[in-house]
């Protein structure tokens, strides 16, 4: 299916650039999705359970969560977005909602705005390096706000709905309002790298994946536990804890094997081969890597800890 495109005319007031509503959503076991809108651009929902239809847009978008939490379904995958965080969904990004575990409910805003507001941020940094840090990630990067900050914002951003100043003057504020963001959030590599938290079904697999029975058959029973193409896995991967499959399922298969020898008599190439190790001499290679001694002297260590103990 077609994603729906929201358009920047159909949703945006074109004499602010800019938009902000407030959400109160909940859950029904039904079929059945209901707003009701309220002045102030304030809606109250009851959604189905199956989750709201993906979208794209044609603009930027914020997402706020100011109680409860909320899954965020976004290019395929999941974020879970808790109490006083903060999204930065890019134009393009393919997003929904589903209702996230024990959480009935959840009260969120959404900030969206012109593409043109980019401009104002590049020219006010001298820089648009803000930018590739925030398009690069596979999921839009998720912040937390302390709770004190995260009122303060929604505040400022609900107080903008009044009619009392010109579009202008709107605009302007706006823009103030983002350049703050952006500034604080992008303007170091270090806040966007370390912005986004794993998606939940990549927690899920990394849990499964500890399991001997999946981590010994490896990379193929890793595909088929989550489902994803091995291109997609190693990119996932890379992103979020820099390193490969491969060297994932090593790294859980080397613990595995320093508990094998420090509480068993199990020969080491019987170990190796039981884990599934290519060859005895990689089997050596990983584990003196990870633990800076052959299998050898892991155990004799490991032998004389216990007679001290």
């Amino acid at each position: 299916m077609r994603p729906i495109t929201l358009e920047l005319d159909n949703f945006i007031n074109p004499a602010v650039g800019a938009e902000v509503s407030f959400h109160s959503i909940s859950w029904n076991a039904g079929r059945k999705q209901s707003s009701i809108p309220s002045g102030g651009n304030l809606h109250y929902h009851s959604l189905p359970s199956g989750g709201t239809v993906e979208h794209s847009h044609e603009f930027g978008e914020l997402i706020l969560i100011l109680s409860g939490s909320i899954v965020h379904r976004v290019n395929g995958e999941r974020q879970l977005l808790e109490a006083n965080s903060i999204a930065f969904v890019r134009p393009d990004d393919r997003h929904g909602f589903l209702p996230a575990p024990d959480a009935p409910n959840c009260e969120l805003l959404l900030l969206s705005f012109h593409l043109e507001f980019f401009v104002t941020i590049s020219r006010y940094l001298e820089d648009d390096g803000f930018l590739h840090r925030y398009t690069e990630g596979v999921l839009p990067a998720v912040f937390r706000l302390p709770e004190s900050r995260m009122n303060e914002l929604s505040l400022q951003l609900l107080n903008l709905n009044s009619r009392s100043s010109t579009p202008a003057v709107r605009k302007i504020r706006f823009k103030v309002i983002l350049v703050e963001l952006f500034t604080h959030f992008f303007l170091e590599p270090d806040n966007a790298e370390h912005a986004s938290r794993t998606p939940e079904w990549l927690d899920t697999l990394r849990e499964l994946m500890r399991k001997p029975e999946n981590f010994i058959p490896g990379l193929h029973r890793m595909q088929q536990l989550s489902g994803y193409t091995p291109e997609h896995l190693c990119k996932v991967f890379r992103k979020y804890l820099d390193k490969s499959p491969t060297e994932y399922v090593n790294e859980l298969r080397i613990n595995h094997a320093a508990r094998l020898l420090a509480d068993t008599n199990e020969p080491i190439a019987s170990i190796s081969y039981r884990l599934n190790f290519q060859s005895l001499s990689r089997f050596y290679h990983l584990f003196r890597k990870q633990y800076a001694c052959t299998p050898a002297e892991y155990r004799r260590r490991a032998l004389s800890a216990k007679r001290l103990l």
